[in-house]
């Protein structure tokens, strides 16, 4: 009977001491990407990330956007493919997977040039500073050529711009009227690019920077730097 019981924890102990092992080195669950790394150039994305799901479907996104849904398979020789189902197909050779606990590399070749791109496992969707652009803002300062101009571009101190979550803006209590356009952000830097929805389209690059509830714009292509807070409601 002392045998028989000995024999039954060993074998219970291993079994769960493999199914540990097997929950550790599982790529089922949501992976940051912390790094991408070709051919010796950082190319890391900001805020990407991975969800693998047991059913053998996967999606993929920037902070708060998905953008790619699809299937994947991870065979015995640990080669994992990725299938988007409204992307471009991938023709290059699978990825080489090795996952240890909660950190995961993938390796492969792309035309020639080495691929390595390194994830760790993590429980919530990143948020990027991109994200946090959303919503309305008040005009502080606009400054142009070095001078503040807001008497003339500002003049009721009630100038707002609305970032909307369908990457639209709105300029509110403008001089000339209600303006209207779309933005997009860059995915590698803290870049926002608009442009307006006039007969002449008028483009505008600027880099950001968030602390707290102030947002600095300064525009990459004239001598520009526009301050804002963030605000709750709209100034009448």
């Amino acid at each position: 009977m002392k045998c028989f019981l000995t024999l039954t924890l060993t074998i219970f102990f291993f079994s769960c001491n493999e199914k540990n092992t097997q929950e550790d080195d599982n790529i089922e669950g949501l992976w940051l990407v912390k790094k991408v790394n070709v051919d010796n150039k950082d190319l890391t994305p900001i805020a990407k990330w991975v969800r693998f799901n047991a059913d053998g479907s996967q999606a993929s996104g920037n902070g708060w956007l998905q953008h790619s849904v699809g299937i994947y398979n991870l065979n015995i020789e640990n080669q994992l493919t990725v299938t988007n189902t409204f992307g471009i197909k991938d023709d290059a050779e699978s990825f080489k997977v090795n996952i240890d606990k909660n950190n995961m590399t993938w390796q492969r070749k792309e035309n020639d040039l080495d691929i390595i791109i390194s994830l760790e496992k993590t429980d919530k969707l990143p948020t990027s500073e991109a994200n946090k652009l959303f919503g309305l803002w008040k005009f502080d300062s606009i400054i142009k050529d070095g001078k503040e101009v807001s008497e003339s571009l500002n003049p009721s101190k009630k100038g707002m711009l609305f970032l909307r979550w369908d990457n639209t803006y709105e300029l509110r209590n403008y001089p000339l009227g209600e303006k209207y356009g779309m933005f997009k952000t860059h995915s590698h830097k803290a870049q926002i690019d608009m442009v307006s929805y006039a007969k002449e389209p008028i483009f505008q690059f600027y880099t950001f920077s968030l602390v707290n509830d102030k947002l600095l714009l300064k525009a990459t292509n004239n001598d520009t730097e526009i301050k804002l807070t963030r605000i709750h409601q709209f100034l009448q």
